[in-house]
């Protein structure tokens, strides 16, 4: 057995240990990928044990990932403003290269009438959108890195750093990214649904990653300009899904 697969198996022992017998044990997708690599390393009388790579590849499949936050919104409206109507949990540095996928979805609609016939039932010219915002805390922190020697980088980062939505000049948000994800339809009679996935190898997902610091928040945000718009929302959520990451579990709980 290699050095992986044997360390994993003493996690994998360890939280069996830590377990009371007489306890329920409520098995979690962590728990299942443990249980998976334990059963797979070991080799059988038809075959060899594959590579521990092999089987840490097997668990990085999408269907293996854990669902690091799903937080959701109450119905609301907005006019006239920006407005933040979910905000994740600030992100840890250890985190961030475990993230593989970002799931907004929303059900809404504008105010159903506007004096632009012209663009009825498109996207065009209509003034309530939902916007995806990356921001620092007030007082940002990283425990995992020394804030002295980073501190001067992150910043030389940040400022160089250009994309589509743009670094905002906000200095009292200190906003880090944002980005447009969708419009309402013009001058709708009715509400829809709309789902905006950022996952591993979009390009807006890696510069999000690359953007992204610990201690930084993300905001989904309802948006509406000018008199007379709103943006209904009667529901959203963002889902967040990283890969399992089976050493920092099984060392730190």
């Amino acid at each position: 057995m290699s050095i992986v697969s044997s360390t994993i198996a003493g996690w994998f022992q360890a939280r069996k240990k830590s377990s009371s017998a007489t306890s329920p044990v409520h098995w979690t997708t962590h728990d299942s990928n443990l249980t998976i690599f334990s059963c797979l390393s070991r080799p059988s009388t038809t075959r060899r044990a594959p590579p521990a790579e092999l089987i840490l590849q097997i668990l990085a499949h999408p269907t293996r990932w854990l669902l690091l936050h799903y937080l959701t919104s109450p119905s609301t409206q907005i006019s006239q403003e920006e407005r933040p109507i979910i905000t994740l949990p600030p992100f840890t540095a250890s985190q961030i290269p475990f993230l593989r996928r970002l799931v907004f979805r929303f059900r809404s609609g504008d105010q159903g009438f506007s004096w632009d016939r012209q663009n009825h039932g498109t996207y065009a010219g209509s003034w309530t959108w939902f916007e995806a915002v990356v921001r620092k805390e007030h007082h940002r922190h990283d425990n995992d890195e020394d804030e002295d020697d980073n501190g001067a980088a992150d910043l030389a980062h940040e400022e160089a750093l250009t994309i589509d939505g743009g670094v905002s000049e906000d200095e009292d948000e200190e906003i880090v990214l944002r980005w447009e994800l969708q419009r309402n339809r013009h001058a709708s009679s009715e509400l829809e649904k709309y789902e905006v996935v950022f996952e591993e190898g979009d390009g807006k997902f890696e510069e999000l990653k690359a953007a992204v610091r610990g201690g930084d928040v993300l905001e989904l945000r309802a948006c509406a300009r000018y008199g007379a718009w709103v943006n209904y929302v009667e529901e959203a959520s963002i889902e967040v899904w990283c890969l399992d990451d089976l050493g920092s579990w099984g060392t730190s709980r």
